[in-house]
């Protein structure tokens, strides 16, 4: 069992956790059907693409906003974004007092590209004299190579947000990061917690981040008929677990939301078995019914109308954030956590079921409940 001691958010909803706190309670009291976070698209050009509105996340300058100016650049968006959260989720004092090689840090973030700018160019470069429709491998290791930022794919390793991030806070225990799905975002929430409750670390990051807004991305959106019904997001969410929250005096008392079970699986295609009820069922099993879920619904008629039939078996309040957020990849299953903790300590819910779902099968669920640590 661990707590949630703070959390951090860069997101559609807005920057930083309190206006994120405070836009998710204008569209939970207000019309959900009409009321979204999504704005147009103005990161690239939406001709041709089934939708122009996009998961935007306004008011963030990196070179302002962080730490260190000078990493910024050779940071991507998306671990820029990383390393806000992270910073807000420390700043209350979550991580005060305990010595860099006990504090962990769990991530999943998503897989960028090299920007399209920069491929253009040094394909450019590249063509064949004389033939421009074809490549010249000696000009592309020439010309090519020489017009191309050789900083661009570090920036675009799926583990340079974690990297960043704790480097920024100086965190050197346990390290752990995941891949890009959603799910994977749960599933490294629930790494830290057991980590905590074996002795690994006395405390635990647990970051989520991705970028959808870039065209290469977002065209196996286009492809994989996701787009049409949810707009690409972009976001960033961190939290900070604790074993014992009684043991940190800089940290507010009251009632703060732990994570009490967790389980998770992959369903291949066509498969007989019903993993999300087995999960569901186990969790419920080991901690009680809920009264609130976060689904991973996707906006897809085929994924949704099964799994609103297992919901409503729950008896539970159900709660879809993608299609008032956008689809935030990576960084989706952790931002409903954040939104679920603050459900749990407005008093608005006593125990959340948070569900992601990744594109590949990949389930994963984490049960949250109220409780006073003091």
């Amino acid at each position: 069992m661990s707590w949630v001691l703070s959390t951090g958010m860069a997101c559609p909803l807005g920057l930083g956790r309190e206006l994120s706190l405070s836009a998710w309670q204008r569209l939970r009291t207000g019309d959900r059907e009409s009321e979204s976070a999504l704005v147009p698209n103005d990161r690239w050009p939406t001709e041709g693409f089934p939708r122009s509105d996009a998961g935007l996340v306004r008011g963030f300058n990196a070179r302002k906003q962080l730490p260190d100016r000078k990493a910024t650049k050779l940071m991507s968006r998306e671990s820029q974004l990383a390393v806000y959260a992270a910073v807000e989720a420390a700043a209350g004092g979550a991580l005060a007092g305990v010595p860099p090689e006990r504090s962990g840090a769990f991530a999943t973030a998503g897989y960028e590209v090299s920007s399209l700018s920069e491929s253009e160019a040094m394909l450019a470069a590249s063509r064949r004299e004389g033939d421009p429709t074809k490549l010249s491998l000696s000009r592309l290791f020439g010309e090519g190579r020489d017009s191309y930022n050789p900083l661009s794919p570090l920036k675009t390793l799926p583990n340079m947000p974690l990297f960043h991030a704790t480097s920024t806070l100086g965190l050197s225990g346990p390290h752990l990061s995941l891949g890009s799905s959603p799910a994977s975002g749960l599933v490294a929430l629930g790494e830290a917690s057991d980590a905590l409750a074996e002795g690994e670390c006395d405390r635990a990051l647990v970051l989520g981040s991705d970028c959808q807004l870039e065209e290469f991305r977002a065209q196996l959106l286009v492809e994989a008929k996701i787009i049409p019904r949810l707009a690409p997001a972009e976001g960033a969410v961190a939290l900070v677990l604790g074993g014992d929250p009684a043991s940190s005096e800089k940290i507010p008392a009251g009632p703060r939301a732990r994570l009490i079970a967790w389980d998770s699986g992959q369903q291949s295609p066509g498969a007989d078995e019903d993993l999300p009820a087995e999960i569901y069922s186990d969790l419920i099993e080991r901690s009680g019914q809920p009264d609130l879920v976060f689904s991973y619904l996707w906006g897809l008629p085929e994924a949704n109308e099964p799994e609103r039939a297992l919901l409503r078996e729950l008896g539970a309040r159900v709660l879809c954030t993608r299609p008032m957020l956008g689809w935030m990849g990576a960084a989706h299953g952790l931002l409903d956590i954040a939104l679920a903790v603050a459900e749990i300590e407005s008093g608005q819910a006593r125990r959340v079921l948070v569900a992601a779902r990744g594109l590949l099968g990949d389930i994963a669920a984490v049960m949250l409940e109220a409780a006073d640590p003091t």
